[in-house]
């Protein structure tokens, strides 16, 4: 008996994601996500890689005296067949069997899996850059310097290309960490057009090769101390729904149907 394939669901979305063992469908729909009302395609593609599939989005929040306001909202997109080949297999080594810490071991697959992934920012607000620079430096500092080699060089990049730009309301920021652990960096000013400016070849605006780097930006965003903790719930659930469509493609071919 054929097993059915569950829902690709996250309750940060207001519409659910169905999987299927087939190719990934175009990217016709939309998730939204709640707090900034903001849309992200499901499946999209970026300059390296795979077609690559939303797994969760969630919001930056700063506080501002004593309100919370939202500065961008931020999504999760992984190659998926080859991230849920590489979930299955820490499953099956165990890896997510501590219910207690399983969102966290999940977030740290994604993190670390030998695929690439992107990060996509859409600003809901005028942020400077260097300010944008600098909320992301407090966390990303110390993990750099404990690599040493020339991550520090790569900071510099980062912070250069940052301070120097204007981030106004609607510009997409796509960041991709390639397979060899750098990172790539691509702008759009407006985000209607981002998912075509970010499909294309010539669109990361800044490459930074040190070793790690990518990893270590990500780590801000998918670690232990997250700045987007709502995201990281939505991204460990998108994984573990990436995780169930690589069971169901096992049992399917294990039963020969």
């Amino acid at each position: 008996m054929k097993k059915s394939i569950p829902n690709f669901q996250s309750s940060v979305f207001s519409s659910s994601i169905s999987t299927s063992t087939s190719s990934p469908p175009p990217p016709k729909k939309n998730l939204k996500k709640q707090a900034t009302g903001l849309e992200f395609p499901e499946v999209t593609s970026f300059w390296l890689g795979d077609r690559a599939r939303c797994v969760g989005a969630g919001a930056r929040t700063k506080k501002i005296a004593i309100l919370s306001v939202k500065v961008y909202a931020v999504a999760l997109y992984v190659e998926a067949e080859k991230a849920a080949r590489e979930l299955g297999v820490r499953s099956r080594g165990g890896f997510f069997d501590d219910a207690e810490t399983a969102d966290a071991d999940f977030c740290s697959a994604l993190a670390d899996g030998a695929f690439t992934k992107a990060l996509r920012i859409d600003l809901v607000r005028d942020v400077d850059g260097a300010t944008f620079y600098s909320a992301l430096e407090e966390a990303l500092a110390p993990r750099l310097r404990l690599m040493g080699g020339d991550a520090a060089a790569g900071l510099k990049k980062f912070e250069e290309f940052f301070s120097a730009r204007k981030l106004t309301k609607g510009t997409s920021l796509g960041l991709l960490q390639r397979v060899d652990g750098g990172l790539d960096v691509a702008v759009c000013a407006d985000r209607a057009r981002a998912a075509a400016a970010f499909a294309s070849p010539d669109a990361p605006a800044l490459r930074i090769d040190a070793s790690g780097f990518g990893r270590s930006l990500f780590e801000v965003f998918l670690g232990d101390s997250s700045v987007v903790p709502e995201a990281k719930k939505a991204w460990a659930q998108g994984a573990r729904a990436l995780l169930a469509t690589e069971q169901v493609k096992r049992d399917t071919r294990k039963g020969g149907s």
